[in-house]
């Protein structure tokens, strides 16, 4: 008799929890995600930074919708581990996240040269390696499986831009710019800007009169200016991090370098902390790439609206193109579990390889589609064109179809 009670009691117990829609079952195992990112110890952490917060976002986004339904609501869990921008960290990382953590994707790792050397690792594991902003070209020309890069194009596309947009300027205002100074700092990135401006100026006609690259994270950069003041350049394009690009533009807006326009590279210029030190006078006219149009363009959905007031709310600053793009990586990510049906590396590496996320909300908000082709790139990114306002403002001035509709673009921007 005591049996048979015992047996009713459970019986109860089991159909009072399934009307209630509680699950005796255990909860879908986490999906763990190795996460690398420089947030100290470098001149990019200030970017890391920002970059981290929207990944984390992202995730938390992803988790309160529901998770991955295909696991089951499997939520994300992100294991973050800081490079100092130093690449031996990120191949001890990358190990031990692999072979410790047993994560089945990795994200990151923002600079090209602790990505570059970190996704040898992944691709020696066959572990899939999302790629959020590094820009190196050979990260994605290695004849690798295991590593993508859906929302960053090689640096060479970047750098094309603004070459493109120097001869723009100067055909549309009958105002061309016939000489370029070129600064750089002395990285995989910066070389890699580096070599497709000095090309790109060439065939255009443009002079290069300064051609120079500094140590990243320079004390004292006030020499490099003199050289640039002292060539006379119509355009002077600068390729730093944060730390070194409000140096650099400080200087040359104290020294007076007088040039039509000063470009930045959709590095320090898009720093949430550039403007608030280098100052709106100092900042006012330059021009910067960049891999986001911005809000004016893109935050026309809830999906994106979501994402830019929850980030502004809570950091107290405004989502840029380097946030964007890694707020999209983990998206992208999300999209591939959906696809694979279980966190195994294998198969989320063969849904990363046939990724094809078109006109969806996440499209929007970054302002291009992702495909993936036999390189792990996404040949439809494309950079515009920026220019900082009076205001402290960005906005989109090139290409035509994406600018904005409420700002002029001044040029020449500088005294000159």
């Amino acid at each position: 008799m005591t049996i048979r009670k015992n047996v009713v009691v459970r019986a109860c117990l089991v159909g009072a929890l399934a009307v209630l829609g509680l699950n005796t079952a255990h909860a879908a195992d986490p999906v763990k995600i190795g996460y690398l990112i420089p947030l100290s110890g470098s001149a990019a952490a200030s970017i890391g930074r920002d970059m981290s917060r929207a990944t984390h976002l992202a995730v938390k986004h992803i988790n309160e919708s529901g998770g991955i339904q295909s696991l089951g609501g499997a939520q994300l869990k992100l294991l973050e581990s800081d490079t100092r921008g130093d690449p031996k960290v990120a191949l001890t990382e990358t190990e031990r996240l692999i072979t410790r953590e047993k994560v089945p994707v990795l994200l990151g790792a923002f600079q090209s040269g602790t990505t570059f050397p970190a996704t040898a690792v992944a691709e020696k594991y066959s572990v899939p390696w999302v790629v959020d902003l590094a820009g190196k070209g050979e990260i994605t020309e290695r004849g690798y499986k295991y590593v993508f890069r859906p929302t960053q194009v090689p640096a060479a596309a970047n750098a094309e831009g603004m070459a493109d947009f120097v001869a723009y300027a100067s055909k549309a205002t009958g105002k061309p710019a016939k000489t370029v100074a070129m600064v750089y700092e002395n990285t995989d990135w910066g070389q890699d800007m580096a070599n497709t401006l000095r090309k790109k100026f060439k065939e255009q006609g443009v002079d290069i009169v300064l051609d120079e690259g500094y140590p990243p994270n320079s004390p004292d950069l006030r020499p490099l200016v003199l050289k640039i003041k002292g060539r006379k350049p119509d355009v002077v394009t600068v390729t730093s991090y944060a730390a070194d690009a409000v140096q650099l533009h400080k200087l040359l807006a104290q020294m007076r370098v007088s040039a039509m326009g000063y470009i930045g590279s959709a590095g320090g210029q898009i720093d949430s902390g550039f403007l608030p030190q280098v100052g709106k006078g100092a900042a006012n006219g330059v021009f910067t790439t960049n891999g986001w149009a911005g809000y004016e363009t893109a935050v026309t959905t809830p999906f994106a609206k979501k994402f830019w007031d929850e980030f502004t709310g809570t950091y107290k600053a405004e989502p840029n193109e380097l946030s964007v793009s890694a707020y999209g990586a983990v998206w992208v990510i999300k999209d591939a579990l959906e696809r694979a049906g279980k966190a195994d590396p294998q198969a989320i590496r063969d849904a990363l390889a046939t990724t094809s996320m078109k006109g969806t909300d996440l499209n929007k908000l970054l302002g291009y589609d992702i495909v993936i082709d036999e390189k792990g790139q996404n040949p439809l990114k494309k950079f515009v064109v920026q220019q900082i306002t009076p205001e402290g403002e960005y906005r989109t001035i090139w290409p035509e179809n994406l600018a904005s509709k409420t700002y002029k673009m001044v040029w020449p921007a500088a005294n000159y």
